[in-house]
C-alpha cells in the first residue's frame, strides 16, 4: 500500500488487552493495495469505510465495535468503528467500518415542543451519545411533534424538511473525521474544474422530466352536507352536493414536453388571486428538468458531499458551473480516484430534497 496513508486500530473495550488503557495497533503495512474505500452520501446514511487487511502469521484482526483512523497525507479522513470482519483461507481480512452518524440509525421517542433544527440535532446527537456540531444552523422555529419509534435520522429529517420548506436553505449531516455537523447545503465551492485536462477520466450526465410539471391546477373544493345523511353513511364526497372550483397555471414549456400536469389543494379561504399566485408558487419549483451529472476523476479529498466544483466537458462542448456533490467515493491506492454524483443547475431544490 502506498507510504501516504496511516491506518489505526483501537480496540474499543478492554476485554481484549487485559488493561486499563485501550491497545492500538498501527495496521497501515497490514492493507491491501486499491482496497480502501471511503463513501459519502448526502441520503441521511453514516459515511462508510471498507478495506482489506493480509496477514502472515499472527493475524491482527478488528473486531465488531473496534475504532478505525486512517489518514492520507497526513491529513485526517476517517474516524470510525467496525461493524463487520470476516477472513478467508488465505489469510485476506475484509472490514467494514461507519462513521459516528450510523448511530443516528437507533430509534427512539421523543415529543418535540416547538424547536430549531439546530435545537433537535443537538438533541438527538446527546442521545445517541456521539460527538456533534452545528457548523450551520436556522433560526425557524419548527412545530411542535410526537416521533414514536422513528430513528434519530427521521427525526432531523423531519425538521429538516420543514425548516428548508419556510427558508429554502438546504442542510446537510457529515461525518467529519469524530465529528458529526450540520452543515449547510452546498457548503464550499473548490476553486477548481475538473475537465478533459485537468483530472476527468469517465462521465456520465443524464437530463430527465420524470418528477417535472409545468402545468399547476389549484382546486378548492366544496361538499354541502344533506340534512338527510344517516349515521352509517361513508365520509366520501356525494356527486350530488359536491363543487369544485379551480385556477390552472400553464408554462411555456408544455408546447416542448406536453401537458404535466399537478393538482395541489387551495390554501384555507384563497381566493382566485391567492390560487393562481400558489400556482405560480408551486411552478417555481417544478417547471425544470432533473440533470445529473457521474464523473470519475483524480482524487482529492475535498471532494466530498456538500461542496460545489466546476465541470468542464470539451467533447460536449460543456461546462456545468457550482456542481453540488451529493454522494462522493474515494477509492484510495496507487492511483487515487473519486466517482462523485452531482447535481447540475437548480433542480436539487426541487421540494427541499436533494436525491
Amino acid at each position: 500500500m502506498t507510504d501516504a496513508i496511516k491506518m489505526t486500530l483501537n480496540r474499543r473495550s478492554t476485554h481484549f488487552t487485559h488493561s486499563k488503557s485501550r491497545a492500538s495497533y498501527d495496521i497501515s503495512h497490514l492493507v491491501v493495495d486499491d482496497s480502501v474505500k471511503w463513501t459519502i452520501d448526502t441520503n441521511f446514511s453514516a459515511s462508510q469505510f471498507d478495506f482489506k487487511l493480509v496477514f502472515d502469521e499472527k493475524p491482527i484482526i478488528p473486531y465488531t465495535g473496534d475504532i478505525i483512523s486512517f489518514s492520507y497525507k497526513k491529513k485526517k479522513i476517517f474516524y470510525g468503528y467496525v461493524f463487520k470482519y470476516g477472513f478467508d483461507k488465505n489469510h485476506n481480512i475484509t472490514v467494514k467500518c461507519y462513521g459516528p452518524s450510523r448511530y443516528l440509525k437507533n430509534e427512539d421517542s421523543i415529543v418535540f415542543k416547538a424547536g430549531t433544527l439546530s435545537e433537535r440535532f443537538k438533541e438527538v446527537s446527546k442521545r445517541a451519545g456521539i460527538k456533534a456540531k452545528v457548523v450551520a444552523g436556522s433560526s425557524h422555529k419548527c412545530k411542535a411533534e410526537v416521533d414514536d419509534g422513528k430513528t434519530y435520522f427521521d427525526m432531523i429529517k423531519s425538521a429538516m424538511s420543514a425548516t428548508t420548506k419556510n427558508t429554502h436553505k438546504h442542510y446537510l449531516i457529515f461525518d467529519n473525521y469524530d465529528t458529526v455537523e450540520l452543515r449547510k447545503f452546498p457548503y464550499k465551492k473548490l476553486d477548481i474544474v475538473v475537465g478533459d485536462k485537468s483530472g476527468l477520466t469517465d462521465y456520465d450526465y443524464s437530463v430527465d422530466i420524470d418528477n417535472t410539471y409545468n402545468v399547476v391546477k389549484v382546486v378548492k373544493k366544496d361538499s354541502k352536507k344533506s340534512k338527510k345523511t344517516s349515521k352509517t353513511q361513508t365520509s366520501a364526497d356525494d356527486p350530488k352536493t359536491t363543487t369544485i372550483e379551480s385556477k390552472t397555471v400553464t408554462m411555456p414549456s408544455a408546447k416542448q414536453w406536453g401537458k404535466l400536469q399537478k393538482v395541489v389543494n387551495a390554501k384555507k379561504k384563497a381566493n382566485d388571486a391567492q390560487m393562481v399566485q400558489q400556482a405560480k408558487n408551486e411552478l417555481k419549483n417544478r417547471n425544470m428538468a432533473n440533470k445529473q451529472l457521474k464523473i470519475t476523476c483524480i482524487g482529492r479529498t475535498d471532494l466530498v458531499p456538500g461542496n460545489y466544483v466546476t465541470v468542464s466537458i470539451k467533447d460536449y462542448k460543456k461546462k456545468f458551473k457550482d456542481c453540488p456533490i451529493l454522494k462522493a467515493v474515494h477509492n484510495f491506492g496507487q492511483d487515487y480516484t473519486c466517482e462523485l454524483t452531482m447535481k447540475v443547475g437548480q433542480s436539487w431544490q426541487v421540494n427541499g430534497s436533494m436525491s
